[in-house]
């Protein structure tokens, strides 16, 4: 059922190429991708009568693999399938395909078959009642910017928080409205759905109704491909723990692994702040260890700031070399190999002259962020050391916007302490973390302030050690990190 819908397919993106010249395969849902999605439907009994929706069915692509898995299956005896769309393009041959598929149910697997064909917009559809619910919603929505205020995001009311959002969010929250009890939703979207700040309303409004029973993530190098699947089931009943599979591509084709199911709060947090998506087994194993971890950094007193000046806004104030009244300005490319090079060779405006008290701070010792990581950096947390003695002849100092700085409450870190820290941040370790738990490129105060540290003895350990050494680069502090932590055990 499943290739005959991708042959029609492939034969209508042929003809309308040679035609016309339009691209149309990137609309439409891989073989494996629409395989994959009907697999992660449950069916755990035969249902006398089963209902599909298909919004946005395209050819029938989606429709096919679906029901093709509950034929299969023998998961219903009955199946009605509702298809919206309003593509003339497309509806020749989605209404094809659905008849042969019709014939194909009955004639093969004895399962009687009834569709409809909606031909409107799926997001300007009335309102389900009682009388329009479904078993389940198979689904690949339209990417699609709208403005906010079309007539399509009307309904969404305010779950929006931007602008403009994608067409593909509000099918997803329409679609979840269309389940009865114990319905499933199966869905392909961006990435961005599992983090992006602008969803967090949508998101905590869709798992209040509904809960996350599985994800499927593609992989692409290290990182993720821009989109993946989620399935969903509409029930209070907190359930089994959620599946998650990745796919990464190798010479040798395409290999999957399934991680073990993992706790519900564990992907899912709280007030639809985001899911966490696991690229594999080891970024499992690195939050466990991460889980483990005695202590947080805001126990310590710990917090972090950003820069207090922005140069360009006070060209007049800054100077080359010290001078009188001036304080040194400490800036991101002074950071290097873990520590901070002041004054460094050919680096205009080291020192600035403040006008007003909120451009300097305490010299004191610090542990210094890049805000804005470059792409070629291959660390998120990009560290440096800031000891006070560099500047000794100074009480107070300034640093640069594009800085963050993490000081202590009371007294200030010592050295041992600052170092075992920054060792800690600069370790594969936390940047792994960081990469798995952080919603954007770089980490913001709140998700660093519950950032899992060791004890105190043990980041004072370390910081000895690498001053001893006299090394602070990544290799030594993984090392020197990752001996102290083996005897924790």
């Amino acid at each position: 059922m499943l290739a005959m819908a991708v042959r029609n397919t492939r034969k209508l993106i042929r003809e309308r190429s040679a035609a016309d010249n339009v691209r149309l395969g990137r609309f439409f849902s891989k073989r494996e991708t629409a395989a994959k999605m009907a697999s992660m439907f449950t069916f755990l009994e035969t249902k006398p009568l089963m209902e599909i929706l298909d919004p946005g069915a395209g050819t029938g692509i989606l429709s096919a693999a679906l029901l093709e898995r509950v034929c299969l299956g023998r998961a219903a005896q009955e199946v009605r399938l509702v298809c919206y769309e309003n593509d003339a393009l497309y509806l020749p041959m989605l209404k094809n395909n659905l008849e042969r598929l019709r014939r194909r149910a009955k004639r093969e697997h004895g399962v009687k078959m009834s569709y409809e064909i909606r031909e409107e917009n799926f997001l300007l559809a009335p309102h389900p009642d009682e009388g329009d619910l479904y078993d389940c919603v198979i689904m690949n929505p339209p990417r699609e910017l709208l403005t906010h205020g079309a007539p399509e995001t009307l309904p969404a009311g305010d779950l929006l928080s931007s602008s403009k959002i994608d067409a593909c969010y509000l099918f997803l929250a329409a679609a979840a409205l269309r389940l009865r009890e114990e319905g499933q939703l199966v869905a392909s979207l961006p990435v961005g759905f599992a983090t992006g700040v602008t969803l967090t309303r949508l998101r905590e409004a869709l798992f209040d109704d509904c809960r996350l029973t599985g994800m499927h993530l593609f992989r692409s190098g290290k990182g993720l491909k821009k989109d993946f699947l989620l399935s969903l089931r509409k029930t209070d009943d907190p359930g089994e723990p959620i599946a998650v599979s990745v796919s990464r591509e190798t010479d040798d084709g395409t290999l999957s692994e399934s991680l073990p199911p993992l706790p519900y709060s564990l992907i899912v947090r709280e007030a639809g702040a985001g899911l966490l998506l696991l690229r594999d087994a080891d970024d499992l194993t690195v939050l466990r260890r991460m889980a483990a971890m005695p202590r947080r950094f805001s126990d310590y007193g710990l917090h972090m700031k950003t820069g207090l000046t922005l140069p360009s806004r006070y060209p007049d104030l800054l100077f080359d070399k010290p001078a009188p009244g001036a304080v040194p300005l400490i800036h991101p490319r002074s950071l290097g190999s873990g520590r901070v090079t002041f004054p460094a060779k050919g680096l205009h405006g080291q020192f600035i002259k403040p006008s007003i008290p909120s451009l300097i701070q305490k010299n004191r010792n610090l542990l210094l962020l890049k805000r804005f990581p470059a792409k070629s950096d291959p660390r998120k947390l990009i560290c440096a050391v800031y000891m006070a003695s560099q500047a000794g002849g100074y009480r107070f100092i300034s640093t640069h916007n594009k800085l963050n700085y993490v000081d202590r409450d009371g007294d200030e870190m010592d050295a041992p302490f600052l170092v075992g820290l920054y060792a800690a941040l600069s370790g594969t370790l936390y940047n792994r973390y960081v990469s798995i738990v952080s919603r954007s490129e770089q980490i913001n105060a709140t998700e660093l302030s519950d950032l899992p540290l060791p004890d105190e003895q043990t980041l004072r350990s370390i910081g000895s050690k690498l001053l001893a050494m006299r090394r602070l680069d990544p290799e030594a502090c993984d090392y020197v990190f990752e001996t102290a932590m083996k005897e924790k055990v």
